[in-house]
């Protein structure tokens, strides 16, 4: 899980086991793009093979950095 995910950083969404076969992102990576600030639930937006999709917090890995092929949009 990342508690400070940070625009631009590479990541892989994992679900739990039981729910993991009904998620169609399960084991892909992507890049962070939308960070939201201020309280509430933290849903991260995260660009998936040049899609944006939400993806809770708590089911986001970081991956190493030199892993990550895209970097920050410019």
């Amino acid at each position: 899980m990342i508690f400070h995910p940070k625009v631009g950083q590479c990541v892989r969404i994992h679900y739990a086991r039981k729910a993991a076969r009904h998620m169609p992102h399960q084991g892909r990576m992507g890049v962070v793009r939308v960070v939201p600030i201020g309280p509430g639930p933290r849903n991260i937006g995260v660009e998936v093979d040049g899609g944006l999709i939400v993806v809770p917090r708590g089911n986001l890995v970081a991956l190493p950095e030199k892993t990550s092929a895209a970097g920050p949009r410019s």
